[in-house]
């Protein structure tokens, strides 16, 4: 889960052939060379897997984990192995696989999306290609690969085919966060996007009519629709295509965006022609595109393999009309390996300026980069890792126009995963127009992120600075009995979805930190055993950027 190959690139697939109503690619990773040197390189065509498919059985309650040797060995010689994910190291389940016969083993994972790999104690002796599949994809061919009908390709596709274009998520323009602040993004002189994307010939006949496509697309209409003129592009080689750029006069909502390539041919391998993204506009300031409940999506969990104190994962913004934005937290979320209990462990947020001179991407530096504001949230028994939290700054912030900023999050246990996306990759977008969008710092050496294209999952929370934190946004929350020996109610007043209570102590030192969900006119009760005499300060805060404080005394 530290380090991996994410496929960045193109040719490189995990493909179904047949049958033909499930024929196309599965999004996988794969184990790379981090498993060590004697790893098959999938970039090179010599070693893909073209076969039909088999699930490695072992014998025990656990029979396709593929944890001990496989007992149907006679069945996966020479095909590709299927295990399930669980109970052991993914190169132990491999290496099981590859002593059976396997040419390749396929890993589906029981949770989601696939994850990166790690060889483990295994690994260094594993010579087939691994790679991960997704939970839903190993369920929607499971049945079929028990009647023995999944034929499946794994590794490169240049020159298998003749007639072959591509795009990679890595090889295009993008807009610079999968969402933004729709107060800063009013007309289109505040915002715009760049488009265009390399295209790549991985066939084997030169094509003289590829284009590309961008068309966007808002409320089911759509508003912008370019084709490139057609270009030649030889076997092998590649070329970009500049499109206009994309303006509106004022931003809402949601958009997508999908990049099409076509050759005036049927292309034989049409799985990689077409790659889409959403852009959103409201509260908002994300790098990894927001899921179904409006927060950056949570696709998989990364730790480094060399940090030793400090793992901070930051989003960079500067924007001239930045007063108009108050900075109230940060959404993030982090687990620990095999799901472990988070009880105890701790996220930090920081809002940093970043005062070095420099101009973009190609020139940045970091030696004058000072605090603005922090917060923190601690996990309690009623959470669970991997869920994404709301955590406020400990005062709201109002920004400055063209300052630059960082957002952090960070946590100084390092075992401790946080949250990535790897739907978006902005290499390109930074190459072409110099643009800055993510940033890790490591034991205080910072840089311009992973180098397999994962985005920080992270998400800052910004309400126009017009609302004044006792105006609109002020909640009156009335604590009973107070003063109190042992519990307190608190009357939420119709307030809903998650919010954070943070209690302080006389001398200002944080003694209780505690998130909840609310809903209506909810009654939330909470335990004050614990606390010695004295008057204590609560800060509520919620996600939708509502606040309150209020004072409680303990008296036993």
């Amino acid at each position: 889960m530290a380090l991996i190959g994410w496929a960045a690139q193109g040719q490189i697939t995990t493909y179904v052939l047949q049958p033909t109503d499930l024929a196309g690619p599965l999004v996988f990773t794969y184990a790379d060379d981090s498993w060590g040197t004697q790893m098959p390189d999938l970039n090179d065509p010599a070693n893909r897997v073209q076969e039909f498919t088999e699930i490695g059985r072992d014998g025990t309650a656990g029979d396709t984990l593929g944890c001990n040797a496989l007992t149907n060995g006679a069945d996966v010689a020479g095909k590709i192995a299927i295990v399930y994910r669980g109970a052991c190291e993914f190169g132990l389940k491999a290496l099981n696989a590859q002593n059976a016969g396997a040419l390749a083993c396929v890993i589906i994972n029981n949770g989601g999306a696939p994850v990166g790999m790690g060889g483990g104690a295994n690994g260094g002796s594993v010579t087939i290609p691994v790679v991960m599949i997704s939970t839903s994809d190993g369920a929607m061919i499971h049945d079929e690969v028990e009647a023995g009908n999944v034929e499946m390709l794994i590794g490169s596709v240049l020159n298998m085919f003749p007639n072959n274009l591509s795009i990679t998520g890595g090889n295009m323009l993008l807009p610079i966060q999968a969402a933004r602040p729709s107060m800063v993004s009013t007309t289109d002189s505040e915002f715009s996007v760049e488009l265009g994307s390399w295209v790549h010939n991985y066939g084997s006949a030169a094509q003289a009519n590829a284009t590309l496509k961008a068309t966007v697309t808002h409320d089911g209409n759509v508003v912008y629709e370019e084709t490139s003129t057609p270009a030649s592009i030889n076997s092998g080689d590649s070329t970009f295509f500049n499109l206009p750029t994309f303006s509106q006069n004022g931003y809402t909502g949601r958009y997508e965006l999908t990049y099409t390539t076509e050759l005036g041919a049927e292309d034989d391998f049409p799985g990689d022609n077409t790659f889409t993204t959403t852009t959103a506009f409201d509260t908002l300031l994300s790098f990894a595109p927001e899921d179904v409940d409006g927060l950056p999506e949570q696709i998989a969990f990364f730790k480094p393999s060399t940090a030793s104190q400090k793992f901070e994962i930051c989003g960079y913004f500067k924007d001239a009309n930045a007063h108009r934005l108050r900075v109230d937290g940060m959404y993030a979320a982090g687990t620990l390996s095999g799901n472990a209990s988070m009880v105890g462990q701790q996220l930090n947020i920081r809002l940093l300026e970043w005062n070095d001179d420099f101009t973009g991407l190609s020139d940045a530096f970091f030696t004058d980069i000072s605090e603005v504001m922090n917060g923190e949230f601690q996990y309690t028994d009623s959470l669970q890792g991997g869920e994404v939290m709301y955590i406020p700054f400990f005062e709201p912030t109002v920004l400055v126009d063209n300052q630059k900023y960082l957002f952090c999050v960070s946590t100084s246990d390092m075992n401790v995963f946080l949250g990535h996306s790897n739907t978006v990759n902005y290499d390109e977008t930074g190459l072409v127009i110099d643009a800055i969008t993510t940033l890790l710092n490591i034991d205080d050496q910072w840089s311009g992120g992973w180098n397999t294209g994962e985005v920080p999952a992270m998400g800052v929370k910004m309400v126009s600075a017009t609302v004044g934190i006792d105006e609109n946004n002020r909640v009156e929350l009335t604590p009973y009995p107070n003063p109190t020996a042992t519990r307190i109610s608190i009357p939420m007043k119709g307030q809903t979805g998650k919010a954070t209570v943070q209690v302080f102590d006389s001398k200002g030192t944080l003694v209780a930190d505690q998130q909840v969900s609310v809903g209506g006119n909810n009654i939330l009760s909470m335990d004050l055993s614990g606390l010695d005499n004295g008057l204590y300060t609560f800060h509520v805060a919620f996600e939708r950027g509502a606040t309150s404080s209020f004072r409680v005394a303990v008296s036993k």
